[in-house]
């Protein structure tokens, strides 16, 4: 399979021990299969917690995202459809360049690091959003025995 960016042969590489991807050695993007992010994102091998205490930089990611809506579109490694580039969940400041027939995304370099950083900082907050709302409920049960 070749690299969309500059079509160069991609490397298969077992990422975080668990899912092998794909990665170009020269621009150092990387084609993730179907599937294959939701099982990066479920495992949490790479410790990021240094990085989870940061206050995001969002001028530095708005200018990014905002750099990469102007980059030509690419075509699937897999089946040479054209791409589309939408930013992942809405809200990640983190541009991807996704199949549209399904066969997978293509990540700059460094988006797979800010996406699994995204998705930990996301599953914290609805964690300890869980948790006040709980000891809400508690509380209101408390108040009416």
């Amino acid at each position: 399979m070749k690299c969309p960016i500059d079509n160069t042969e991609l490397v298969k590489e077992k990422y975080e021990d668990l899912v092998d991807i794909d990665t170009c050695g020269v621009c150092r993007g990387a084609w993730l299969d179907k599937g294959e992010l939701e099982k990066i994102q479920d495992t949490t091998l790479n410790d990021y917690k240094s990085e989870l205490g940061k206050l995001p930089d969002y001028v530095n990611k708005a200018y990014a995202k905002a750099f990469a809506k102007t980059k030509p579109y690419i075509n699937c490694p897999v089946c040479d459809t054209e791409m589309e580039k939408r930013e992942y969940a809405y809200c990640s400041q983190v541009l991807i360049d996704s199949c549209i027939k399904g066969h997978g995304v293509w990540l700059d370099k460094n988006e797979l690091q800010s996406l699994e950083i995204f998705y930990e900082k996301m599953t914290i907050e609805a964690n300890e959003a869980n948790n006040i709302k709980k000891g809400f409920l508690a509380g209101l049960l408390d108040s009416i025995k």
